[in-house]
């Protein structure tokens, strides 16, 4: 196994696991101990995780920590994938719209075949995606670049997202709370996602039940101002709360 295989594998472990140890570590991909320790160093340098005595804590659950690209990608990849495939299905030819910045809304990117849309997005990954499909055109705003998450923010930013109108926004989230409503960890992204869903006459969430149930720092949204979730899976009582709330659910 390569060391980024690797990489990527120690930390989907203890995104799932929330904390773990060495000895499991060690014992999950049959190597040493001492492997196990170097790799845990690196991935805390790179704010992956968060290495404490005889192992490391997950940060997907902090309310503020922001998660980076790379971490994020690794996390409920299976599921990520089918909901992009079934969300990207959703866009009509003539289509404007928004696809928020994430590991979820790219996995719409890499699905999007409808002939004649243009595209409005925040994120540096997502616009590269999209730059060698000749049926999209793209836009993007200004704005402050977000290194760990390829992400424009700032005033610009939100400014741009204040002053257009689009058919359809698919909206990422950090967390979404039956109660709370939808939350991120980052402020200045929050208030983003607020204009964007201004901006949008749909707005259809496309998040994976990890998120399910999970408060952030920020508040973005109460589940009314959401017209659709597009998910992997829902209990009966999650179910029944939305459409009290008039949201649809897609189960991939």
């Amino acid at each position: 196994m390569l060391q980024f295989e690797r990489h990527q594998q120690i930390v989907a472990f203890v995104n799932e696991k929330k904390q773990t140890t060495t000895d499991q570590l060690a014992e999950f991909l049959s190597v040493s101990k001492q492997t196990i320790r170097r790799d845990i160093d690196v991935l805390s340098r790179n704010g992956l995780l968060r290495k404490v005595h005889g192992g490391a804590v997950s940060l997907s659950d902090s309310p503020l920590h922001e998660i980076p690209y790379a971490s994020k990608v690794s996390i409920n990849a299976t599921a990520k994938q089918k909901i992009g495939i079934t969300a990207a299905k959703m866009v009509d030819s003539e289509d404007v719209i928004i696809l928020d910045s994430g590991s979820t809304t790219m996995e719409i990117a890499k699905n999007l075949t409808t002939p004649n849309i243009t595209v409005l997005t925040n994120d540096i990954q997502i616009s590269i995606e999209l730059a060698s499909k000749d049926n999209i055109n793209i836009i993007m705003p200004g704005g402050l670049l977000e290194k760990s998450v390829y992400t424009l923010t700032g005033n610009a930013s939100i400014d741009f997202f204040k002053k257009i109108h689009v058919n359809k926004l698919f909206l990422g989230c950090d967390a979404f709370d039956m109660a709370f409503g939808v939350s991120d960890r980052n402020a200045e992204s929050a208030a983003a996602k607020q204009a964007m869903i201004r901006a949008a006459d749909k707005v259809i969430m496309t998040t994976d039940y990890s998120k399910l149930g999970k408060k952030a720092f920020c508040y973005v949204c109460s589940l009314s101002d959401i017209d659709t979730l597009v998910t992997n899976q829902c209990s009966d009582q999650e179910l029944r709360h939305l459409q009290e709330q008039n949201v649809e659910v897609v189960l991939t």
